[in-house]
């Protein structure tokens, strides 16, 4: 069962690291962007800072049903763990 509980986890934080570095990778392109134009210091940040919560709020409408889905698994899967401690899945198959 904590098998299955880290492979959610796992896939939430991979998830959310791909998440990042998408923005991330924006965010370089665009601060090199206005600074090719000519916009500097606090202008640019603010720029930044609104490119970046709209990405962070695209990011959450285009991915938030996969996230509700892996945090509703991963719930589900820490209940049955809290009611049934003893509980695991078998790892091989006996053909």
């Amino acid at each position: 069962m904590q098998s299955a509980i880290d492979f959610i986890l796992t896939l939430i934080l991979r998830l959310v690291a791909a998440v990042m570095a998408v923005i991330g990778v924006i965010e370089a392109a665009l601060r090199r962007l206005l600074s090719d134009a000519g916009i500097h210091g606090e202008l640019q940040s603010a720029i930044l800072i609104i490119a970046a919560i709209m990405l962070i709020i695209g990011a959450v409408r285009l991915l938030g049903g996969v996230f509700g889905f892996l945090i509703t698994v991963l719930l589900i899967l820490l209940i049955v763990n809290l009611l049934m401690p003893g509980l695991h899945f078998p790892t091989t198959a006996h053909i």
